[in-house]
């Protein structure tokens, strides 16, 4: 192949990697449902992509590594203190019990729909064992069920997917005879890759506590060693790198000694890179004809498993936990196909190929059931969730951050006016002081501000954001705006987030590139340029109270000697723009008066 060829297959395969999840954000889908048609079509169709002919012998060594880096971020958001009993009961169970009965349904199934001999059935049901936070994440966050179903299914979809990769090596050693007993493989697998993660994380955890990690160089010296777990892994047992890079994110997580923030922040970055490469390269590879030749019976063992395998591996994983009938039902309905299987399923039909064994029926049916499985939860859970009525509420929330003295006060009012008010306080000891007392009435959050910054890691600070429809930076310091706009950006967007204080000027030229009057589309522009007058009146005694009709004057406006700031309808949300016209009943203003 020409370097030119080169060039260009590389171009596509991150252009279109980074492009298609941008539009997937734009669009609020699954980015695999944009990734696997673009890398199909700059493939198979155009011919412009040829990954084993730019990457050669090099392919899936690399795709390896990019999967064991995907699970290592996994791990990283495995928090034990998550778990209820309830919990990770049913996580165990799901992983094993479940799995379990999810490889003998489509064992069954792919015997009978595809006609195949049983060691290859085998094998096609241990590829689709797996799920995958990296399709399942995206879902829930459009889907919004309340907790602990989230919990539950990203639980899961992280914890699978090395075991059904190692279910499938087992099924490879046995179908080319490389062991006469393949479930020992899958248990040193396991151990294996269980031993090398938990190495790596105590000798990270001990450089970093010791300070032997120079500033700046933690996130990418963890890296490395996942790296290096990784292919030890491998040189060992195959996929026992997957469970190294697991393991190894799993204790980093979960131990107090030392802080992470600085790993999830690259593993974070370099995620959609990996994501956006893998798919568009797997993609690339298939064979299209023979997506089409075997398009029926995959479609049939897409009903077996979304229609039959999956609702009864949750109806008996959640059975006697105390999951309501509609939790049970969400989590029998999702269970998409994702990175893992398209990857597995491509190496070993090679694999298959060198020893002689005809398989042609494995990368098309697993492509199929990948897209079909994304399409059927995509679209459809998000729909269920409303439905068993388990959703969580769109979001309506007003987040107070900033150590302005006046930011308790502004929530309070809020409060009073019926709006639902979160505070964040990890840029201030004095409102963390508060918040952590328990002695206000509204939801308050004292995490990192970059735990806030993933859209898919579902934690406490995930939930927290999730219920945020406007950010108020109540603060003059550059580093806490910067901070905040980071974390918030992509789920509040920025006309959704209000900069007040002295370095609000940064709302126009950073958020907005001051192209925009941002005043006109925030609760507060009907007091035009306003600002610099209530900023004064806050520094010298006044603060923020709200006011109903009763208190207002006859014909709209405010009380004397008061400025109006925001106005709340009588359903709790915020009018924008706001005006201060009389008010109906139920409705507040939030004005700028002299402190009683």
């Amino acid at each position: 192949m020409s370097s030119e060829f080169i060039y260009i297959g590389l171009g596509l395969i991150i252009g279109l990697g980074i492009s298609m999840q941008w539009l997937a954000k734009i669009f609020r889908i699954p980015g695999i449902l944009l990734l696997l048609p673009a890398g199909m079509i700059a493939g198979p169709v155009l011919g412009l992509v040829h990954p084993q002919e730019i990457f050669g012998d090099a392919l899936f060594p690399l795709v390896t590594i990019g999967v064991g880096i995907l699970l290592l971020k996994g791990g990283l958001e495995l928090r034990l203190n998550n778990l209820q009993s309830g919990v990770s009961r049913s996580v165990w169970r799901l992983v094993t019990s479940g799995a379990v009965l999810t490889l003998a349904i489509g064992t069954a199934a792919a015997l009978l729909l595809l006609n195949v001999p049983f060691p290859l059935a085998f094998l096609l049901s241990a590829l689709l064992v797996v799920s995958g936070p990296t399709v399942v994440g995206p879902i829930l966050s459009f889907a919004r069920p309340k907790e602990p179903v989230g919990t539950v299914l990203q639980w899961e979809g992280i914890i699978i997917d090395p075991i059904g990769a190692a279910l499938a090596v087992a099924a490879i050693s046995f179908i080319t005879a490389e062991n006469p007993n393949p479930f020992l493989d899958i248990f040193l697998t396991m151990a294996v890759g269980v031993i090398l993660g938990i190495v790596a994380a105590l000798f990270y955890t001990y450089a970093d506590r010791t300070r032997n990690i120079p500033k700046g160089l933690s996130g990418l010296i963890a890296l490395m060693l996942g790296i290096v777990v990784i292919t030890v892994g491998e040189l060992i047992f195959s996929e026992a790198g997957l469970f190294a890079a697991l393991t190894m994110g799993f204790v980093i997580a979960n131990q107090p000694l030392t802080p992470f923030g600085s790993i999830r922040v690259l593993t974070e970055t370099l995620e959609p890179l990996i994501i956006g490469i893998l798919f568009i390269m797997l993609a690339a590879m298939v064979d299209l004809s023979a997506m089409g030749e075997y398009l029926l019976p995959a479609l049939a063992l897409v009903v077996v498993y979304v229609f039959i395998a999956r609702p009864l591996v949750a109806f008996l994983a959640t059975h006697g936990l105390g999951y309501s009938r509609a939790q049970r039902i969400f989590i029998g309905a999702l269970h998409p196909r994702g990175i893992v299987a398209a990857a597995t399923a491509s190496l070993f039909a090679l694999n298959l190929n060198e020893v002689g064994v005809n398989f042609p029926e494995m990368v098309p049916v697993v492509f199929i059931v990948i897209l079909s499985t994304v399409v059927i939860y995509g679209l459809g859970t998000p729909v269920l969730s409303r439905v068993l009525k388990i959703a969580d509420p769109e979001p309506v929330g007003i987040a107070i951050y900033g150590e302005q003295r006046w930011a308790l006060d502004l929530a309070s009012a809020l409060h009073t006016a019926g709006a639902t008010v979160m505070v964040l306080a990890p840029g201030s000891k004095r409102l963390q002081s508060v918040a952590d007392s328990g002695k206000i009435p509204f939801e308050s959050y004292t995490g990192s501000l970059v735990d806030l910054g993933d859209e898919e890691i579902l934690d406490d600070a995930h939930f927290f954001k999730m219920k945020i429809a406007w950010l108020l930076i109540a603060s003059s310091n550059k580093d806490s705006i910067g901070s905040a706009e980071d974390a918030f950006i992509d789920s509040v967007g920025p006309e959704n987030m209000i900069i007040f204080g002295t370095a609000r000027d940064m709302q126009d030229r950073r958020v907005f590139g001051g192209k925009i009057d941002i005043l006109a589309k925030t609760p507060y522009g009907l007091f035009g340029r306003m600002e610099d007058e209530l900023l004064e009146m806050l520094e010298n005694g006044y603060s923020f109270r709200a006011i109903d009709s009763r208190e207002q004057p006859e014909y709209g406006g405010t009380p004397e000697g008061t400025k109006p700031f925001m106005r709340v309808n009588s359903d709790g949300t915020l009018a924008v723009p706001g005006s201060d016209s009389r008010l109906a009943d139920g409705e507040f203003l939030i004005i700028v008066a002299q402190k009683r």
